[in-house]
């Protein structure tokens, strides 16, 4: 390693690391001015002095705008995490003198929402009764992006494939979930004792969208199994409690992740699909490099003792 990195990395400040990886997110100066309420050209300065720090070109032109190059997308992966480091130490030291934030912000979907965070909310609530939770409900790709731009502290996730994690994200497991079919009351399949996706095959079926980690699954078992013909896709959602919706509303069939015992599930028979898709867990996702404070992991501990 070069031997002068010290003094290179001397020259290195937070406020460059943070502008470099604001404008890599928004993809340009303007869109990161206005993120950080301060002038394109002073971003501008701030970028240019971390090239030269690192002797290497970050981002390059293409047409009017700017994109990432290879040094610039290698760097942010190397970056984000060291800034949410820095952020915890401000958030720990508060803590040690008795600081307790005053809110915590989950992001999570609306099925999870309505159905397994009642209690584990009133036991934190019991524990911080001065901290406020403000809840966000989000997809698992927008609720990721609360997460690293800052939005949220913590996400809710269905566990995404490792290719679907976005930089900057750590996925904690917390408890598992059965992939079900949801049928309609008195649907000629709730008297089958074992179903099957081939079961479903003529079923007009209510999925979820091609961006979702259960239509993945569920394409994949479908291709694993060998089945032939194709699925009778009627709807598509991007969330579990709009598909129970659609199914309590007559549309169809719904293949979602969840409990079958639910409050959303009421006025649908449910069946576990786990032995062909498969259980998936539930996750909190945080900024990688962030050590929690002793409120987010009480919080996290909370939900992870779902039954």
């Amino acid at each position: 390693m070069d031997r002068n990195w010290f003094d290179r990395a001397e020259a290195l400040n937070v406020q460059q690391v943070n502008t470099f990886c604001r404008v890599y997110e928004h993809g340009g100066y303007a869109g990161a001015a206005e993120y950080l309420d301060q002038s394109g050209p002073t971003l501008w300065e701030h970028v240019k002095a971390l090239e030269k720090i690192y002797q290497a070109q970050l981002f390059e032109r293409s047409g009017r705008n700017i994109r990432p190059t290879d040094a610039g997308h290698a760097l942010y992966q190397l970056l984000l995490p060291l800034l949410a480091t820095v952020e915890s130490t401000f958030e720990r030291l508060a803590e040690e003198t008795d600081d307790t934030p005053t809110e915590v912000r989950l992001v999570t979907g609306v099925r999870m929402m309505l159905e397994e965070l009642g209690a584990p909310l009133q036991q934190f609530h019991a524990a911080y009764p001065t901290v406020r939770i403000k809840l966000l409900s989000a997809d698992n790709r927008t609720a990721q992006q609360f997460v690293t731009e800052g939005k949220a502290d913590l996400a809710l996730l269905i566990e995404p494939p490792q290719e679907l994690i976005a930089p900057g994200i750590t996925c904690l497991r917390l408890y598992p979930i059965d992939y079900l079919a949801a049928l309609p009351k008195r649907h000629r399949l709730i008297r089958k004792d074992n179903l099957c996706l081939e079961d479903l095959v003529d079923e007009p079926l209510i999925v979820g969208n091609p961006d979702t980690v259960g239509r993945s699954m569920l394409e994949q078992a479908h291709f694993r199994l060998g089945l032939t013909r194709p699925l009778r896709i009627v709807a598509e959602t991007d969330n579990s409690a709009v598909t129970l919706a659609c199914v309590r509303a007559g549309l169809g069939v719904g293949i979602i992740a969840g409990r079958p015992s639910g409050s959303l599930e009421q006025r649908i028979h449910t069946k576990s699909l786990a032995q062909e898709i498969g259980r998936v867990h539930v996750v909190a996702a945080y900024r990688e490099g962030r050590t929690l404070t002793r409120t987010l992991q009480t919080l996290v501990d909370l939900i992870g003792c779902i039954p």
